[in-house]
């Protein structure tokens, strides 16, 4: 017997044998095992890979020169007044379309709440609102009392350091690095804490912020934007240009140019956005709104920046990733 003949035999014999089993079948039957056939290869071989949703995290800053004037005062207590309804109202119309948002006060609005024995923040947190500490480190404050101020007002426990500028050559520069054990108070030195979440890593005035979008754990302060697995605080990307941004990350995750990417977008909704022209209605209609429908299509996600962490280590195992364009 020559070589390949039994294996033509045994082709032909099973042709034979399904010809058979196939004649005695119904032709509906014969129909749809062909057509089940065919969509299970189309499956295997063209269905689409399903675009990675971009991470999303709106917040507000509120600086330490709000409230204005010095507090306990009647212009301290007005301005006061007036902000505390547009954050109610900001954070009342998140959650009528079920949409995060971060609150990242400094020490003046949280001395102020003490002050007037305001239930602002539990009000704020019982509206599904996130708070975490925001410090620029002046007038005596740093990052640890603005924490123990937050406990104090019954919303602490973030470990989010609220924005920072990140460029060790720069004067302004706020030595991330020094979280990585627990940090005193000034004002309040029987307070420590330890943040390990960087966002909105920034220079004075943000006139040239780094352009980077993902999660990864700075290296050191003249290595920032390398990955140390070892490291114990991690940083998120803010991205750039607000909702056009986010819509950019989203085209760019879709073209599939960035595989596997882990692209990460955040910024601040300012006080003056909600004091300016239209207030928080003209932010809920040209900010949340778009996300909010973005997060509806599944383009992305939207959660605070915890939440974004967690999501990282879980989905990604915390694997690195940064895009710098």
């Amino acid at each position: 017997m020559r070589d390949g003949e039994p294996l033509a035999g045994a082709v032909t014999d099973g042709v034979v044998r399904a010809h058979c089993l196939l004649s005695s079948w119904p032709m509906k039957q014969i129909v749809m095992l062909a057509l089940s056939a065919i969509a299970a290869c189309d499956g295997k071989t063209s269905s689409p890979t399903t675009p990675e949703p971009v991470h999303v995290v709106l917040f507000t800053h509120v600086e330490d020169a709000m409230p204005t004037g010095r507090v306990g005062t009647t212009e301290n207590r007005a301005s006061y007044d007036d902000l505390r309804g547009r954050l109610i109202d900001l954070a009342t119309h998140a959650r009528e379309i079920d949409l995060p948002w971060v609150l990242q006060p400094d020490w003046k609005l949280l001395e102020a709440a003490l002050a007037y024995d305001d239930g602002l923040f539990l009000e704020l947190d019982g509206l599904g609102a996130t708070i975490d500490p925001h410090s620029h480190e002046n007038g005596g404050y740093n990052y640890t009392d603005v924490a123990y101020l937050l406990e104090q007002l019954g919303v602490g426990g973030s470990t989010v350091i609220g924005g920072h500028i990140w460029d060790p050559s720069l004067p302004q520069f706020q030595e991330w690095d020094r979280f990585r054990g627990e940090v005193t108070g000034m004002k309040y030195p029987q307070a420590t804490w330890r943040g390990d979440i960087l966002i909105g890593a920034g220079t004075p005035n943000h006139v040239n912020d780094p352009l980077v979008s993902g999660v990864w754990r700075p290296r050191d302060r003249d290595h920032y934007f390398e990955d140390d697995p070892a490291g114990n605080i991690y940083s998120i990307g803010a991205w750039h240009d607000e909702v056009d941004g986010v819509r950019e990350l989203v085209e760019l995750s879709a073209s599939g140019a960035l595989p596997d990417a882990f692209l990460t977008a955040a910024w601040n909704i300012s006080p003056s956005m909600l004091m300016g022209p239209g207030g928080v209605a003209s932010v809920a209609e040209t900010v949340l709104a778009p996300i909010a429908a973005m997060r509806d299509e599944g383009t992305v996600v939207v959660s605070n920046f915890t939440s974004l962490v967690d999501t990282w280590r879980t989905e990604r195992d915390g694997t690195a990733y940064l895009y710098q364009p």
